[in-house]
């Protein structure tokens, strides 16, 4: 299953109604935390989330070499890897919506 590819500003547009338990604030606010540190880390983040409901805030790591613009680019290297994404979606269901992934590029061989 394929999961809906979000840009990381999504967290900001979640809207915490007066009556709704703290505790829903303070995991946004969680959330927000750990994108920013990711973010000032120097990966991508994007918010993934599959029809199940199940999701996942996913920071991405590109060598050195690579510039990424906008977090969007790199959707077809994930959906590339979707032993990655079934993975990522088996953690959530566990309780773990914070996956860190660093691309890296094959070694070349010299002959």
């Amino acid at each position: 299953m394929t999961p809906i590819f979000l840009p990381h500003t999504t967290l900001d547009a979640i809207i915490i109604l007066e009556d709704t338990p703290p505790t829903l604030a303070l995991g946004r606010d969680h959330l927000r935390a750990l994108r920013d540190r990711a973010m000032a880390e120097g990966a991508h983040v994007l918010l993934l989330a599959w029809p199940s409901l199940d999701w996942v805030l996913l920071a991405v790591e590109v060598p050195p070499d690579v510039v990424v613009l906008d977090a969007q680019q790199l959707i077809p290297n994930l959906l590339a890897n979707p032993a990655a994404l079934d993975h990522m979606r088996s953690e959530s269901r566990n309780g773990q919506h914070l996956s860190w992934l660093s691309l890296t590029r094959p070694a070349t061989a010299q002959h």
